[in-house]
């Protein structure tokens, strides 16, 4: 093949619509990200197996189960496959792995991975790795996207350059927002938008690709979620369950039809607080 094809995998809800990439090359297939559940990752695998071509290596975006518990039926206990992260994408994936175990297995019961595959080869800020002659390099952008831990691969082999961002962008779908930092999270766009300038497609974590297009959404989404909670909590930390019913009328007129409803009310206590420990971010300009 003359040049690399990009192969989406979009989980269901069951999955909380997670999506994970396949990069195929001539002579193989690099995966981003993994699935939470066991059904999505054998269905993955299962298209890596369709392809006929062997798995290069894995690119892990950020240390979220639903992009990460997957991996274990990705490679299958192959230790020879690289798993490739940022040393603190590894080190929160650790720190948090019992407290997912005993929140998800009682719900998925067999669906759930319980014996997760951790990275094997760390990368830093700006390290390019390359994969049957295919250059990635990654963006360490630290908390802000979602997770404590969040990195942007960025293809630059292609003419048409290609960027998998995790869950730096939700695309047409409400966002969790439960890990805070959402300081951090508008700044990461702003930065996204210098070094993603050439990048003609953006991959989301969840929803359809596009283009820069994304960005700007994801920020006005974040600015209008902060925008009500701040509203409804009136300088408490919290919302009353009264404000958080509120809080999700407004943002299903804001996004309607969307999926994720829940992870409205999940997040807004986590928003709240910050609000009110950082104070009054939302001037942060819109592009």
């Amino acid at each position: 093949m003359s040049k690399t094809v990009i192969h989406t995998h979009a989980s269901t809800e069951a999955g909380i619509l997670a999506n994970a990439y396949l990069v195929e090359t001539e002579n193989g297939v690099i995966a981003v990200d993994g699935t939470l559940i066991r059904s999505e990752a054998r269905a993955l695998r299962a298209k890596i197996d369709a392809l006929h071509k062997p798995l290069l290596a894995v690119l892990v975006t950020h240390a979220h189960p639903d992009h990460t518990a997957g991996i274990t039926e990705l490679v299958q206990s192959d230790s020879s496959i690289p798993v490739i992260a940022l040393p603190s994408i590894d080190r929160v994936m650790r720190a948090t792995e019992e407290a997912k175990h005993a929140q998800w297995a009682p719900i998925f019961q067999d669906e759930w991975i319980r014996q997760w595959t951790f990275p094997n080869r760390f990368v830093q800020n700006l390290e390019e790795v390359e994969l049957d002659g295919i250059h990635f390099q990654v963006h360490d952008i630290g908390p802000g996207g979602d997770c404590d831990a969040n990195s942007v691969w960025v293809m630059t082999s292609e003419n048409s350059k290609a960027a998998f961002v995790g869950d730096l962008v939700f695309s047409g779908t409400h966002c969790y927002l439960a890990d805070g930092s959402i300081r951090a999270w508008l700044l990461n766009i702003d930065n996204a938008e210098q070094y993603l300038d050439n990048v003609s497609e953006i991959y989301a974590g969840h929803g359809p690709a596009g283009g820069h297009e994304l960005l700007a959404k994801q920020r006005d989404y974040l600015l209008t979620y902060c925008a009500n909670v701040k509203e409804l909590a009136q300088g408490n930390s919290q919302l009353s369950e009264e404000a958080k019913q509120e809080l999700v009328t407004r943002m299903d007129r804001y996004l309607p039809n969307a999926s994720l409803q829940f992870m409205i009310s999940l997040s807004s206590d986590a928003v709240a607080a910050e609000l009110a420990l950082a104070g009054d971010f939302l001037s942060h300009s819109q592009k």
